[in-house]
């Protein structure tokens, strides 16, 4: 037990946190001090990933119905084929599921899905973070992508916002 609390606990705080006046929320728990502004080659895969970072911070900020909205809208711009068969099925899953719990275990397969794109897309600048957290899913682990070196867990929001470390680097 002391060794999985160490994983995490880097004797970090979370930073302090803003409002969000685009959204009349009280906090948006996903901000951090810099972002790599990706870009891809591909227009389609810049629109997914872009999408995948809503969901994402959504996640981060545990507001179930916005990653609803932005699933659906994922799910929206995927084309049909058979190589995006999971990831339009799992968006489709996400989109349906108002349990965040629920939802932050789909994540993981979104994750693994949006990676598959990511990893074999011609990155033209920025960089996309492989993150992973030591303590999601009852210490199995999760893996996430992040346009941020900084984490913001999403398998946790606020209650352990920055467990985890960046694993890869796309660029």
């Amino acid at each position: 037990m002391a060794l999985a609390g160490v994983s995490c606990n880097k004797d970090k705080k979370p930073e302090s946190v803003t409002i969000d006046d685009h959204e009349n929320e009280i906090a948006d728990y996903n901000k951090t001090d810099s972002r790599s502004e990706v870009k891809f080659s591909d227009a389609k895969i810049q629109e997914i990933y872009s999408l995948y970072l809503s969901v994402k911070a959504a996640l981060v900020n545990s507001e179930s119905s916005i990653v609803q909205e932005e699933t659906k809208k994922l799910e929206a711009v995927i084309e049909d084929s058979e190589e995006n068969d999971q990831l339009k099925a799992v968006s489709k899953l996400i989109s349906l599921t108002k349990d965040i719990k629920k939802q932050r275990d789909f994540f993981v397969t979104l994750t693994s899905e949006v990676e598959k794109l990511v990893s074999k897309a011609e990155i033209t600048s920025g960089e996309v973070y492989k993150q992973f957290c030591p303590m999601a899913f009852d210490g199995e682990g999760g893996y996430w992508l992040s346009d941020s070196k900084e984490v913001r867990n999403p398998y946790y929001g606020k209650k352990m916002l920055v467990c985890g470390n960046v694993e890869k680097t796309f660029k």
